[in-house]
């Protein structure tokens, strides 16, 4: 594990720990997004639009699962930096026990008032029909959503990168081909789209699951004994990864009842279509930080500032080309892109064309946002990290939506984030200048 972590930084090693995650959160996206692709192909607009109004509640499962992956990794790393093999064990199995209770609630309370949530959610008569189908699967599968991504990070914290890579990838492929069988061959509709995340999800979390029992790994399971200080800590310092996927679900509800409000149905569909892309193009930000955390966790515990600074430095120069080469790609090549989901004639195509266009500047900051706020949880500072994820992904936001859509109706609703991106990258480049000397990167 020291040797994994501690040894010479170059660029091969730098893309040895990030590019693992960064497939990984690529592929996940991709095989995520088929949902979207299929059923608007196959099932249409409307059903296609029905993925968003759940869409919040995926984003809370989603908040969930990194909070305690993030938080619980950098704490897990920490511990095994210092040679306390014993508490790093402690820490890794108390903190997956307490996923699965927290997605075994989940699953229980949301089945109970589904059609309560979804209405809450702004699901309308026509969009109902198809919430229920989509959702209620997903709420199963609320135990599995949030232990994959806590195994995903622990098995990158063990060092096993590739097969954290694996085991994401071949989830995956299974989602990918169940989702044509059930939605091209067997006609289940938007329901095999939410089965075949089912089954991708539980089969990933299995395979990590047994990685921890086999000879390979460090971290092993044993009987936990409870630390409610630990789970505190963990919580606290992945609260910013949570603040994020909570402020989104606040933010998309914001999207859907804007986009009804402008353009109805159609809107909510061209808006799902965007958060699908963003959520793609993101996620190379988020497996590089991803990739970076343990490390730069690990060196942090054995107080090894050089290495802290050797990958800060790389990783700020990794952020800004891919960030001015994902703006390209989306701006000079949205036509292709919205036709990957939606057909020419559709009038969901001109409405999802225009808002991507300006959709697409809020790339050349998004990855600096992640990347700050990632680094400061990796550190070990979760006020920091929870401020600056609160303000990009919420305040901003807010801000933006209360403001644009009144001056430049729907277009002004295609600006909010760009605008909160921006923003937020000022008060990122304003901590990130303020803590150089306290963490020495």
């Amino acid at each position: 594990m020291e040797t994994t972590f501690s040894q010479e930084t170059s660029l091969k090693e730098f893309f040895k720990f990030v590019l693992p995650p960064i497939l990984s959160m690529l592929f996940l996206s991709l095989y995520t997004i088929m949902d979207g692709i299929f059923v608007s192909h196959k099932v249409g607009s409307d059903a296609l639009a029905s993925i968003n109004i759940v869409l919040p509640m995926i984003n809370l499962l989603c908040g969930i699962g990194v909070m305690f992956a993030t938080g619980g990794s950098a704490l897990i790393s920490i511990s095994l930096g210092e040679k306390n093999l014993n508490e790093a064990n402690n820490r890794f199995t108390l903190i997956l026990l307490f996923s699965l209770i927290i997605g075994v609630m989940f699953s229980t309370l949301g089945l109970v008032f589904n059609e309560r949530i979804f209405s809450l959610l702004g699901a309308t008569e026509t969009l109902m029909i198809y919430c229920k189908s989509y959702g209620i699967i997903i709420l199963l599968c609320a135990p599995f959503y949030i232990l994959k991504m806590v195994f995903e990070y622990f098995t990158r914290v063990d060092g096993a990168f590739n097969f954290s890579l694996l085991a994401s990838l071949l989830g995956g492929l299974i989602d990918l081909i169940l989702n044509y069988v059930f939605i091209f061959q067997l006609n289940f509709g938007i329901k095999g789209a939410a089965l075949s995340t089912l089954i991708g999800a539980a089969f990933s979390t299995i395979l990590c699951a047994l990685y921890f029992i086999s000879k390979k790994s460090t971290l092993k399971y044993v009987k936990p004994s409870l630390d409610l200080r630990l789970l505190k800590d963990t919580i606290y310092n992945g609260s910013s990864e949570m603040v994020t996927q909570l402020s989104a679900a606040i933010t998309t509800l914001f999207f859907n009842y804007i986009a009804l409000k402008y353009a109805g149905e159609n809107g909510v569909a061209a808006i799902t279509i965007i958060l699908f892309i963003q959520f793609v193009m993101t996620s190379v930000y988020l497996g590089h930080i991803a990739g970076v955390s343990p490390v730069i966790s690990f060196n942090y515990g054995a107080e090894n500032s050089i290495k802290i600074k050797e990958y800060h430095t790389y990783s700020k120069v990794f952020v800004m080309i891919s960030s001015i080469i994902i703006f390209i790609l989306c701006f000079a090549f949205s036509p292709f892109i919205v036709k990957i989901f939606i057909s020419e004639t559709n009038i969901v195509y001109t409405l999802t064309l225009n808002g991507l266009r300006i959709f697409a500047f809020s790339f050349l900051a998004t990855g600096l946002n992640i990347y700050t706020s990632g680094l400061f949880t990796a550190l070990s500072n979760g006020k920091t990290s929870a401020l600056l994820s609160f303000s990009r992904t919420f305040i901003f936001c807010i801000i933006g939506f209360l403001l644009l859509p009144n001056f430049f109706k729907l277009n002004g609703l295609w600006l909010v984030v760009p605008f909160a991106e921006f923003s937020s990258l000022f008060v990122s480049l304003f901590f990130l200048k303020r803590n150089k000397k306290v963490y020495l990167y």
